[in-house]
C-alpha cells in the first residue's frame, strides 16, 4: 500500500522500502508484542500513534498493511475497570480492544454500569418501558378505550419519572399529594395507579379526592361568531360542527362522510366518546354547503390528529382575542360549544330530557347542570317572550322556522312566542 493512501500524517519514520525503523530491542518487542488484525489476521502492521484514555492512560493504536483496518490495544484490566466507571468513556464511540469479541464484552460490562451523576440505569429503563407497554396491554384486554389507555399510560410515567417506588403504596400517595395540582388531576393519578394495581393482583387505601365544582364558562354567540369566523378554514368548518351538533370534540373528530345525510340535512354521531349514546343531529344548510365544499380524499371529515388540531386552535384564538381586544375569547375551548349548545337548547325549549338526548348523557344527573347555566344567564329575560300572530298556514310555517312556540288559536287566529 502506497504510504500516501495509509494517510499518516509523519512519514518520515518510515524507510524507502515502505517498513518502520525500529532498533533491535524495539523490534524485538514489537515482533513478540504486535497483535493480529483483528479482520484479515495479518502480522504486517504499522504503529499508528496512541489512543489516550480517560485518566491519562493510553494504549497503542495499529494500522494493518494488508487491509488499512485501524484498531487499538487491550488496555491492562486494572486501567479498563477504572475506566468503565468514568462517565466520559460511556458516551464515547471510539474502539478499546484488540478484537471483536472483547469489545462485545466491554459493551455489555458498560449496560450495567451506571454513570455518574445518573440515578436512571439502562437496564431499569427498559423495566420501566416493559411496565409500560404490559400495562397498556392489561386496560386493552379489560376493554377500557384508547383514549383511557393512553391518559392513565401518561399518568403513569408521571409518577417513574418522579421516582416514585410504585411499588410502595405510601410513597404514591406522598408523591400524588405533594403535587401541585388541582384534585382532579390527582384524581386521575389515583384512578390509573389504582389500575396498575389491580393488574399486579395487588390492593391498596386509596386517597380521596374530589374536584372542585364549577359551572363551565359559557360565552355569547356572538363571542363564538366572531372566533369561528376569525379561525383558518378547517378549524372554521370544525367550530362550526362543534356549534351546531354540540358534540364531544372527540365524537366530532371522528365524523365520516357516511355519517352525513344531506337529503335529511343530519349528522349522524356514530362514534360516541366517554360512555355517550349514538344519536342523530339536524344541522342547518349553511353547514352542509360548507362541508360540501372540502375535498372527500379519506372516509373521515376532518383528517388530523387532535393534538395538531388543538395546537394550531390555540395559537389562532389567542391571535383572534388579541385583534378583537376580547380576551373572553382565550376562555373558549372545544368542551365550551357543547355546554354553549346545551343551554341554549334548554333556554328555548325548556325540556332538560331533549337536551340529555341531544348531549347523548346515559344519566341525567349530567345533564342537570344546564338548568342552573341557563337560569343564571337567563334571570331576567326568562319571562319576556315576543308573540307573533299567524292568519294563514303559511305565515305560521315561517314563525315555526325562525324558532316561535306555538301557544293556541284564538278568534280564528294562531298565537305564536319566542323568548327574548
Amino acid at each position: 500500500m502506497a504510504e500516501g493512501k495509509v494517510g499518516f500524517r509523519n512519514t518520515s519514520i518510515f524507510d524507502k522500502a515502505g517498513s518502520q525503523k525500529v532498533g533491535k530491542s524495539d523490534s524485538k518487542e514489537s515482533a513478540s508484542a504486535s497483535p493480529l488484525c483483528p479482520e484479515c489476521g495479518s502480522q504486517r502492521l504499522y504503529r499508528d500513534g496512541l489512543r489516550y484514555l480517560a485518566g491519562g492512560f493510553s494504549v497503542q493504536r495499529w494500522l494493518c498493511r494488508d487491509c488499512a483496518y485501524r484498531f487499538s490495544e487491550k488496555p491492562s484490566q486494572k486501567n479498563l475497570k477504572w475506566q468503565i466507571n468514568t462517565p466520559n468513556t460511556l458516551t464515547s464511540k471510539r474502539r478499546i480492544c484488540a478484537n471483536r469479541k472483547e469489545a462485545k464484552n466491554l459493551t455489555q460490562a458498560t449496560e450495567t454500569k451506571t454513570v455518574a451523576g445518573d440515578t436512571k440505569p439502562q437496564i431499569e429503563e427498559q423495566t420501566r418501558k416493559g411496565l409500560i407497554i404490559n400495562f397498556m396491554l392489561y386496560m386493552k384486554k379489560q376493554g377500557f378505550r384508547p383514549s383511557t389507555i393512553k391518559n392513565r399510560a401518561e399518568l403513569i410515567k408521571t409518577l417513574l419519572n418522579q421516582g416514585v417506588d410504585l411499588n410502595n403504596p405510601e410513597d404514591v400517595k406522598f408523591a400524588i399529594a405533594d403535587k401541585k395540582c388541582g384534585d382532579g388531576y390527582k384524581k386521575n393519578l389515583v384512578l390509573a395507579y389504582d389500575t396498575l394495581l389491580r393488574m399486579q393482583g395487588k390492593k391498596w387505601d386509596a386517597p380521596n379526592y374530589k374536584p372542585a365544582d364549577r359551572l363551565p364558562f359559557i360565552p355569547l354567540e356572538t363571542e363564538i361568531d366572531k372566533l369561528i369566523n376569525s379561525v383558518g378554514r378547517r378549524i372554521s368548518l370544525f367550530l362550526h360542527v362543534l356549534k351546531e351538533t354540540g358534540a364531544d370534540p372527540g365524537e366530532a373528530l371522528a365524523i365520516e362522510w357516511i355519517d352525513v345525510d344531506r337529503n335529511n340535512k343530519t349528522i349522524t354521531i356514530n362514534h360516541p366518546v366517554k360512555g355517550h349514546k349514538a344519536r342523530i343531529i339536524t344541522i342547518s344548510r349553511e353547514l352542509l354547503n360548507r362541508l360540501d365544499a372540502l375535498p372527500k380524499t379519506t372516509d373521515k371529515v376532518f383528517n388530523v390528529k387532535m393534538r395538531t388540531l388543538l395546537k394550531n386552535y390555540n395559537i389562532q384564538r389567542k391571535t383572534a382575542a388579541r385583534k378583537f381586544a376580547n380576551p373572553r375569547l382565550r376562555k373558549i375551548t372545544f368542551t365550551t360549544f357543547r355546554h354553549w349548545k346545551a343551554t341554549m337548547e334548554y333556554h328555548k325549549t325548556k325540556d332538560i330530557l331533549w337536551v340529555m338526548r341531544l348531549l347523548g348523557h346515559n344519566s341525567l344527573k349530567t345533564t342537570l347542570i344546564y338548568i342552573d347555566l341557563e337560569t343564571a344567564l337567563f334571570r331576567e329575560a326568562n319571562d319576556e317572550f315576543t308573540v307573533r300572530v299567524a292568519n294563514t298556514l303559511d305565515e305560521a310555517s315561517k314563525l315555526l322556522e325562525v324558532g316561535f312556540e306555538y301557544v293556541c288559536e284564538m278568534e280564528g287566529k294562531t298565537l305564536f312566542k319566542k323568548r327574548k
